[in-house]
């Protein structure tokens, strides 16, 4: 089978595992093992739908720096005062 035709999940599951048994420890530091493993999806999703900017290692909503690192804005994204500003991004995240 001609590889641009394969199904998505046939290109991307090679690939997945390969990565996973490269370093599981990562992967489980990810995905498993992670307690803002939510919160840093929507941050990704939101970075590459333009919804927040990254510039080095500043994150910005807007204007608004919401973090100088990851976790900073991972930490931003889950205080209570900011749960407006955070389903504030996840509306613009499923509007893209």
């Amino acid at each position: 089978m001609n590889e641009e035709y394969k199904p998505f999940h046939q290109s991307v599951t090679p690939r997945l595992f390969e990565l996973i048994e490269k370093d599981p420890r990562k992967f489980f530091l990810l995905w498993i093992d992670n307690k803002n493993k939510d919160t840093q999806y929507i941050l990704e999703t939101a970075i590459s739908k333009n919804v927040i900017r990254k510039s080095k290692n500043v994150y910005y909503y807007g204007t608004d720096v919401i973090g100088r690192s990851q976790d900073d804005a991972i930490s931003f994204l889950n205080e209570k005062a900011n749960q407006d500003i955070k389903m504030a991004i996840m509306q613009e995240i499923e509007s893209k």
